[in-house]
């Protein structure tokens, strides 16, 4: 045994933060059996060995103890994996462990431990620090083993989605996942590897500390079959198990590479998108030969799935994060960004400069959807979105959502009349577009439109004012027979006119109880229902049953949408109520929406307790239903309202999931019981692979905060069979039930569950 101490004085030693490592890393070696401590470059050059305790380690030749290189005075076993991080540095990490098994007769652990730091001269150094740690690492039950690692990963999993959750950055994420899950096992290193072009070429590497042989392999790697474990894996899309890369045929070009890296086996897991597209791979490689055991396996899928989650939303962000302001058919700005626009006109005008605006209606566009379907219909729409963009630019084009567009016209040639005249030749390049027929697969369809138009100066806008003028002379052209405009003059009252019949006609239909609730299912994966949702509909005693985007917008924009929201309430209560006193549906659960108008109430708080008290239910059967747009108003007053409601056991369901990418902020905050999948993405889910993404972001997260999630607007057995292989066990739409009236529902219930 030799114990040396070459220039105890060294430039390490002056930094008062390494100062104190070194000396906390000095007490744990007393019962250490091999101990170094080293100031090296990031090749292994030694500019002082402070301390050196050999004990029988199998080392090279110190004789004379000169300064020179440290892989001298290290096993051979720890020199790859110690060359992996040293030649590999991490922005803003400054230290790094590794813990490697020399796999001797004595079955011997060494730690080795970097430290980044800056000599006296500038210079990059590193503090090494190695002991062994054979003692902290003695034989245990194989079950508490499997109790260890299972606690592990569950504890793995939630962390990682936390972090995709809060984390923008795909490749802090992605390492992040590598370091964990190379620290969970010993001996092993973690290689996520992203292609391009469907899987055929290598497009990043992220290894954290794969030795620089094996990582330059991976960065040229030929993506082929039979190339390697992960190029097979990738050609494939299959799991790949080599448990011995020295013997195996897929190793035979990269032996070399393997062997100067020390790995010994390799496992690679594909990533894929939900469609089944290859985005890369998942590689483990381990520093002897082996196999994985079932932990091992799990572990494996499970973060090749998590990664996969990753890319996909990276490769997807920028989708996502216009999201809410890009209609999905068309691609163009829709109605919000429309209006936080002219907010902005509004707020930085300074000239009074002329604008125009145009509001475009496709004439029985509905026809074509019911004869045509609504794929071609959305076919035709991009169509039009693109005749529109080639005779509007520079001009602002919207899709304020359907099939309605929206032109602003900015920086017109003078004012009044002058202004007007632009607009008017505008309109009649617009009108040329629909003179020639639109080809649509085999199909050709001549559509006409009806459109509004009107001038304004910038300092005359006033929120939805201009686009509420033009909406009301798009109608009127419409009333003309369409396929004509029509300029709008501050007479034009009829829309308003309908909208205060309509009111008064709503506040007889509450007087006289004409409303009605409907009942849609909820089901399980199995089929089996759950709970139902509430639906408010109005039976009209001459006009029969009025939609509801007729009624609700009315009703929210007076005071009736609060009568209406209390009565909604006390009758979904009252029919809890005479669920749970019967068995079969005793636990049933039942979805009321709230609007904002209700939700801000001074009194909604207490109305709700009461009407809970007042019918004597479980409070945990009723689920309020609430929008994005809704909690965004003021988050902290929102928390306030459900944490006290949520005490009383009441359940919340955020409405509409997904439409507004800065929900993921706040989300956290709520206390939510489930999240509900807007239907525009469930309706192209099986054609649209970014709504396919989008949904597969939502499940991952809700299942990461232990979240219910529910899709609503199934209609299809494709749409529910991608929703469940993405983990989605709760459904609501046509596929399963229709809306329906409380005895024709209760008469399906008694067969449903049967």
């Amino acid at each position: 045994m030799s114990k040396v101490n070459v220039r105890p004085i060294a430039s390490v030693l002056a930094d008062p933060v390494l100062a104190t490592v070194f000396q906390q890393w000095q007490s744990a070696i007393e019962s250490s059996g091999f101990y170094l401590a080293a100031d090296i470059d990031s090749h292994g050059a030694c500019d002082a060995l402070l301390l050196f305790n050999q004990a029988e380690m199998p080392v090279g030749d110190p004789a004379g103890l000169a300064v020179q290189m440290v892989w001298d005075y290290l096993p051979p076993v720890v020199h790859g994996p110690l060359r992996g991080i040293l030649f590999q540095s991490l922005p803003g990490v400054a230290q790094r462990t590794l813990r490697i098994a020399l796999h001797d007769v004595q079955e011997r652990w060494l730690e080795c431990i970097t430290h980044h730091f800056t000599n006296g001269a500038g210079e990059s150094r590193i503090l090494l620090l190695v002991r062994e740690t054979t003692a902290a690492y003695q034989p245990v039950p194989a079950l508490q083993q499997d109790k260890v690692r299972a606690t592990a990963y569950e504890q793995f999993n939630f962390s990682m989605l936390e972090l995709v959750l809060q984390e923008p950055d795909a490749t802090r994420v992605l390492e992040k996942i590598a370091r964990d899950i190379e620290a969970m096992h010993t001996d092993l290193y973690c290689a996520i590897v992203i292609t391009q072009q469907l899987g055929k070429l290598v497009q990043t590497v992220i290894a954290p500390t794969l030795p620089q042989p094996l990582l330059e392999t991976l960065c040229q790697l030929q993506l082929e079959a039979g190339n390697g474990s992960l190029a097979t894996s990738i050609t494939r899309k299959q799991r790949v198990i080599v448990d011995n890369v020295m013997t195996h045929p897929y190793w035979v070009n990269h032996r070399d590479a393997a062997q100067a890296a020390g790995i010994q086996a390799g496992w690679v897991e594909p990533m894929l998108t939900a469609a089944g597209d290859i985005l890369g791979a998942l590689a483990i490689y381990y520093r002897q030969p082996q196999t994985p055991d079932t932990y091992e396996q799990s572990m494996i899928a499970q973060a090749a799935k998590l990664v996969s989650i990753v890319v996909d939303r990276h490769l997807s962000r920028d989708t996502i994060q216009t999201l809410a302001y890009l209609e999905p058919v068309t691609g163009l700005p829709n109605r919000r960004r429309t209006y936080e626009l002219l907010q902005q006109l509004h707020t930085q005008a300074v000239s009074g400069e002329s604008l125009g605006m145009i509001y475009i209606d496709l004439d029985h566009f509905k026809w074509i959807n019911e004869a045509h379907g609504h794929t071609l219909g959305n076919h035709l729409l991009q169509q039009v979105a693109e005749r529109l963009q080639k005779v509007t630019t520079p001009h602002f084009l919207a899709c304020m959502g359907g099939d309605e567009f929206l032109i602003l016209l900015s920086e017109l040639d003078g004012q009044g009349d002058a202004a007007l005249q632009q607009v008017w030749s505008m309109q009649r390049k617009i009108q040329k577009i629909f003179e020639r027929p639109f080809k649509v697969g085999s199909q050709k369809l001549s559509i006409t439109a009806s459109m509004g138009l009107c001038c304004f100066n910038e300092l005359e806008i006033r929120d939805t004012d201009c686009v509420k003028a033009v909406d009301i002379a798009m109608h009127r052209a419409k009333q003309a027979g369409r396929n004509t405009a029509c300029l709008y003059e501050p007479g034009m009252q009829t829309e308003i006119a309908t909208q205060v019949m309509l009111e008064a006609e709503l506040r007889e239909a509450i007087e006289q109880a004409q409303l009605r609730l409907h009942y849609q299912v909820q089901v399980d994966h199995t089929g089996r229902p759950f709970g139902a949702e509430a639906l408010l509909r109005w039976e009209h005693p001459e006009r029969g049953f009025i939609p509801p985007a007729q009624f609700i917008p009315v009703a929210e924009c007076s005071s009736l949408i609060v009568e209406m929201g209390q009565w909604v309430l006390d009758q979904a209560c009252a029919q809890i109520a005479q669920w749970q006193r019967v068995r079969k549906t005793s636990d049933l659960s039942l979805s009321v929406n709230i609007s904002a108008r209700q939700f801000r109430q001074a009194n909604f708080t207490a109305m709700v307790k009461a009407c809970v008290q007042h019918h004597q239910i479980n409070p945990n059967a009723l689920r309020l239903e609430l929008t994005e747009s809704l909690l965004l108003e003021n988050v902290d007053d929102a928390v306030s309202i459900m944490n006290e409601l949520s005490q009383l056991g009441i359940q919340f369901s955020l409405d509409d999931f997904g439409t507004g990418y800065s929900s993921l902020q706040y989300l956290k905050k709520l206390p939510l019981y489930q999240l509900k999948i807007d239907r525009s993405f469930v309706n192209d889910i099986v054609t649209d692979s970014h709504d396919r993404t989008i949904v597969r972001t939502i499940i991952a997260m809700a299942q990461s905060m232990y979240l219910s999630v529910i899709a609503e607007g199934v209609e299809t057995q494709e749409q529910m069979e991608l929703l469940l292989n993405n983990g989605c066990r709760r459904y609501q739409g046509y596929l399963f039930g229709k809306p329906m009236a409380i005895k024709e529902f209760d008469a399906w219930l008694e067969q449903a569950l049967a």
